[in-house]
């Protein structure tokens, strides 16, 4: 699912994860943080910091491209 502007944070969070094909754990273990704290920004009870969104949304725009290479 690519990004949409009107997505809310928690919806692009479970986006951009779905294109990097990861599952949670593997997802958590990448930003070092728990799968508690990736299901609480998937499901909008808690937000990922700023600057974590924005490397979020950088490594799946190079995902992208090279699926798209590939």
């Amino acid at each position: 699912m690519p990004y949409h502007p009107y997505m809310t944070i928690a919806e692009e969070v479970r986006a951009l994860r779905a294109t990097l094909g990861e599952d949670t754990a593997t997802f958590a273990a990448r930003w070092r943080k728990s799968g508690r704290t990736i299901e609480d920004w998937e499901q909008g009870r808690r937000a990922p910091e700023p600057f974590v969104l924005e490397d979020l949304r950088k490594l799946a725009a190079r995902t992208k491209k090279k699926q798209a290479k590939g």
